[in-house]
């Protein structure tokens, strides 16, 4: 958790958003991978199988199943939470610039077609290291941004500053003045035999 000197909210980095990224694509490449890894003994045994012959250029059905998944995870993650496993790790939200809430539609749009923009020369995702308010060009598109999630008490307000004293122990506390003392008098020397009261000198 970032701590902020004030109770505003800072705006997610680069890398701490390319961090949730990669762990978000690590989950979903797992769980597809289950999908993926049987699919394809069925391409071998059945090579014209309509589920993994091309059906939109390239791509088969199995393909387009697959990348709607993976977007779904996206979208219903950040419309519901405003978060996906990964900004939660990394303690990130998406959220509007105006602070409305987000709309189904915008999240639709940010996480399809602005994270393709973004993707193209990587960049949409450079501007993030970029600008002040740390926006990828498809936050920019969809009037987004993520920032930290902050949970901490707020913060007193600050105090005039005080110079620091000439000494200070440990723990910050200062040295309490020392009271002095009255000086001790010197013992009188104590009298001889001879001149003891009542003793006559022989």
């Amino acid at each position: 958790m970032q701590i902020q000197e004030n109770n505003d909210a800072a705006c997610g980095g680069f890398f701490a958003r390319l961090a949730a990224y990669l762990i978000d694509m690590l989950l979903v490449g797992a769980v597809l991978l289950t999908v993926k890894i049987p699919m394809f003994f069925v391409r071998l045994q059945h090579p014209d199988s309509f589920l993994t012959s091309p059906l939109l250029f390239q791509f088969s059905l199995l393909d387009i199943v697959l990348y709607l998944a993976a977007s779904a995870y996206f979208v219903i993650l950040t419309y519901q939470t405003g978060a996906t496993v990964g900004k939660r790790l990394m303690n990130l939200r998406v959220v509007s610039v105006d602070g409305a809430p987000l709309t189904l539609l915008n999240v639709l749009y940010r996480e399809t077609i602005g994270r393709y923009l973004s993707s193209l020369l990587f960049v949409g995702y450079i501007l993030i290291g970029l600008n002040r308010d740390k926006r990828g060009l498809h936050d920019l598109i969809c009037d987004t941004k993520v920032i930290y999630v902050c949970k901490c008490m707020p913060l007193p307000p600050r105090q005039a500053y005080q110079p620091m004293p000439a000494y200070m122990p440990y723990y910050g506390q200062p040295v309490p003045p020392i009271p002095s003392q009255p000086p001790v008098p010197a013992p009188e020397p104590e009298p001889s035999g001879g001149d003891i009261p009542g003793n006559p000198q022989t």
